[in-house]
């Protein structure tokens, strides 16, 4: 009777033991996005974009949840005058595994004990992002290893996301034949609306990312074609030819046409620019989606510049979004090549008591029928404005790091991969007076 009770106590000894050994879970970091934040937007826009053109990796997050690198005071660097530098020290693309083209927003840092050790990296977030799995091999021991799965996003579920919410994120990690090693996050799903603007890794280190404004023009948006044929219907063009014609003052009546479209419409300036969530590291600005500025009849700088430039896309007409501290204006080229632009002050569309004087060479181009309406009367004016501050501002565009003003042509944009953000379906177009859906 004793033996059997020794034999079953180094039985439950030899068990234990077993289990000790094998249940060597992986230690990890991860990547959690920029600060614990997502944005839709950026996701969206850059989702065809190569990684090189995209944002560096943002910096790991230890089992603490606390950043490995000291982040400083970051205010709003690109505003006080001297350009940052770029980062003088990039990543080791030799320790980065994992997708080369995916965007590097979420992943993790590990290191196995062991030469040629097999890894499995899981990352999910219930409704946003599906299970998304790399698996490979750590092939030197004792060195830090960056992991970042190809990220299968739901991009309808982003696109809908109208509010910043909290979102868990789990990540997963199975180092050889142990059992996975698991860390959920809560981290902000940002809206939408929320436009990234730059990444500030110190006072003296900040990444431009402005070009994410570029996203919010939509020349495929549906609601368009239906301004256009407002435009159409005033007369004051008979067709939209572009550049076809060669000749500066059709494509500046084409302008008016759409100018005149969206001012009928009382399509005014709103001040509303500031995102609900806030975040030191990445500044965002709250951009409309073009049918909510059009049902809405209210635009921010950004929201008129977009929507005008999104209406002249449409119509071969060449946009560029110019960027200065705290304000955005639209800029349009005069020909095909884009050797001349014309300045565009979208805040003036709707504008109150201008006081506009005649100007006899600039009314001849829209002709009697219009010359003292108030729709040509703020198009002068906004051209005015438009085109002193583009003068003011070109030096200041051709610095090198130069964050803080922008000349963001759009086809520039497009060719390096930013997509439009897609049209939400369900949002109807409103009809102006006499107008038919």
């Amino acid at each position: 009777m004793t033996e059997c009770r020794v034999s079953l106590a180094l039985c439950s000894s030899a068990i234990l033991l077993f289990l000790a050994a094998t249940d060597v879970r992986a230690q990890f970091d991860y990547v959690n996005g920029w600060q614990g934040q997502l944005f839709p937007s950026y996701i969206v826009a850059t989702a065809t974009m190569r990684a090189e053109n995209a944002q560096a990796a943002p910096e790991a997050i230890n089992d603490d949840g606390q950043q490995e690198s000291d982040e400083g005071d970051a205010g709003k660097a690109e505003e006080e005058g001297d350009a940052p530098q770029p980062r003088e020290e990039e990543p080791d693309d030799g320790n980065i595994l994992g997708d080369p083209e995916t965007m590097r927003l979420l992943g993790v840092v590990v290191s196995a004990e062991e030469e040629n050790t097999p890894i499995v990296v899981e990352i999910e977030a219930p409704g946003i992002l599906e299970t998304s799995r790399w698996s490979g091999v750590l092939e030197e021991a004792n060195t830090e290893y960056t992991v970042f799965p190809s990220l299968k996003f739901n991009f309808k579920a982003l696109i809908a996301n109208s509010q910043a919410i909290p979102l868990a994120v789990t990540y997963r990690v199975t180092l050889g034949d142990n059992d996975p090693a698991e860390h959920t996050v809560n981290m902000t799903l940002r809206s939408i609306n929320d436009c990234p603007i730059a990444i500030i890794y110190d006072q003296n280190d900040v990444e431009d990312i402005s070009f994410m404004f570029a996203a919010y023009v939509n020349e495929q948006h549906p609601f368009v074609d239906k301004i256009l044929r407002e435009a159409l219907n005033k007369g004051v063009v008979s067709s939209f030819d572009g550049y076809q014609s060669g000749n500066v003052e059709s494509v500046i009546r084409q302008v008016y046409a759409i100018w005149d479209a969206l001012s009928r419409r009382d399509v005014r300036y709103s001040n509303i620019t500031a995102s609900v969530a806030e975040n030191q590291m990445v500044p965002s600005q709250h951009v409309r989606l073009i049918d909510q500025s059009i049902n809405n009849a209210q635009a921010n700088c950004v929201d008129g510049s977009v929507l005008l430039a999104s209406l002249l896309r449409k119509i071969d007409i060449e946009p560029a979004l110019v960027l200065m501290p705290g304000h955005c204006y639209l800029a349009f080229a005069l020909d095909a090549e884009g050797k001349q632009w014309m300045g565009l002050e979208t805040t003036l569309m709707g504008a109150q008591g201008l006081d506009v004087p005649p100007d006899v060479e600039s009314d001849k181009i829209v002709g009697p029928k219009f010359q003292r309406e108030k729709s040509w009367l703020t198009l002068r004016a906004a051209m005015g404005v438009g085109n002193k501050n583009l003068a003011e501002q070109q030096p200041k565009f051709a610095e090198e790091n130069s964050v803080a003003y922008q000349f963001i042509q759009v086809a520039q944009a497009r060719r390096k991969g930013i997509l439009p953000i897609a049209f939400d379906s369900s949002e109807r177009f409103n009809s102006s007076k006499g107008t038919p859906e």
